[in-house]
């Protein structure tokens, strides 16, 4: 009888040990993309400034975003649900800091915008965006959510948008997206 009590509070404290373990690790990180593929409850839009909407392909593990020529901008958008005009849907990542993404460029060199939206914030390009580089290697790249001013990250409806501009046509391949409370 000793034994049977042992073993049974030995087997509770593993079980709150991975219970405590398992809600903390979901607290510090949401995956947006992970290896090419949405996570539950996301969606994609594309668009261009001439209305094509066809640039965007799944390539396995990642996404390749192949910006059509003779465009002023592009944007590829990863939404709360379907896109969809207002009133839209909205998440609170306000528990996180750092917007992670690992991609790479066609070529290296192609120059993005990276960026997130508010629900309540109007279509016409003018939120804040971050400029990133890209090189020709799958690289990490981490984006503290405070430098997307004007956000508000209790209602994001946008959780990561690359944004392309210009008449040259670019390619930028993308395989993770997420949110994390410590910088990666």
């Amino acid at each position: 009888m000793v034994f049977c009590t042992r073993l049974v509070y030995l087997w509770i404290t593993l079980l709150l040990a991975l219970t405590v373990d398992y809600a903390s690790a979901q607290g510090t990180r949401q995956d947006i993309l992970m290896a090419g593929k949405l996570a539950p409850k996301f969606d994609m839009g594309v668009n261009s400034s001439e209305g094509k909407t066809n640039w965007l392909r799944s390539e396995g593990d990642h996404l390749r975003l192949s910006y059509p020529s003779d465009q002023s901008w592009g944007a590829v958008f990863i939404t709360i649900g379907k896109p969809k005009q207002p009133p839209r849907p909205f998440k609170d990542f306000s528990g996180f800091n750092t917007l992670i993404v690992e991609m790479k460029g066609g070529n290296g060199g192609e120059q993005i915008e990276i960026g997130i939206k508010t629900n309540s914030q109007a279509d016409d390009g003018s939120e804040t965006k971050v400029p990133v580089t890209l090189t020709p290697e799958w690289k990490t790249y981490s984006i503290p959510l405070n430098r997307f001013e004007g956000t508000d990250l209790d209602k994001v409806y946008v959780a990561c948008e690359f944004v392309f501009s210009g008449a040259d046509a670019e390619t930028l391949y993308v395989r993770n997206v997420s949110y994390s409370n410590t910088a990666k």
